[in-house]
């Protein structure tokens, strides 16, 4: 068998596996555009997001002096991506997790993502807010239908004014009109 790659075909014996980098061949620069593309405003979330995420998580404290630096310089970030980073940060000096659900909240598969909100949301466990509400920005319908439902679920929350501002803000940009019809009842509740 052979694999196609860079227009040239290459033997089996190659074994490259493009999906994978090393860890010691990551360097700042990696780190950086991996923080960045966590930076973004919540309204871009896209896959990018989940992979960073993910990525992060998996370098550990190769990642600490960077994401230290990052964290000091920002003055003015999002309520939510504050909680990200700090998670992100805790992860990586403890290798604990404090919200143990929070790396499948983000993971890379919509399904993961959407059972996950769904898990938490049968469960009540609601310390996960500022975690899942930026996911009413999923990519994927369905994670973005189930954060729906989870707000649905635990109308109190609509109380809060985080939640009233953030279905404030993505109920004019939902293209799915089930979806919106469902955020504009709930913003009707709030």
């Amino acid at each position: 068998m052979s694999y196609l790659r860079d227009n040239k075909i290459w033997e089996e014996e190659d074994e490259i596996n493009w999906d994978v980098i090393k860890i010691s061949k990551v360097d700042d620069k990696i780190i950086k555009i991996l923080i960045d593309n966590l930076k973004l405003d919540t309204s871009d979330l896209s896959e990018n997001f989940f992979i960073s995420f993910e990525s992060l998580l998996k370098l550990g404290k190769k990642i600490e002096p960077v994401l230290n630096s990052f964290i000091k310089e920002t003055h003015e970030i999002h309520n939510c991506k504050v909680d990200t980073f700090n998670f992100i940060l805790d992860f990586v000096k403890n290798n604990t997790l404090k919200y143990v659900l929070v790396p499948q909240l983000y993971h890379p598969d919509f399904i993961t993502r959407a059972r996950t909100v769904l898990k938490i949301a049968e469960a009540g466990d609601l310390s996960y807010l500022n975690f899942i509400l930026p996911l009413l920005n999923d990519p994927d319908d369905s994670v973005r239908w189930s954060v729906i439902r989870l707000l649905n679920m635990h109308e109190h929350l609509l109380k809060n004014p985080l939640v009233y501002k953030e279905i404030k803000c993505y109920v004019g940009k939902e293209l799915n009109p089930v979806i919106r019809d469902k955020m504009k009842e709930l913003f009707k509740k709030a």
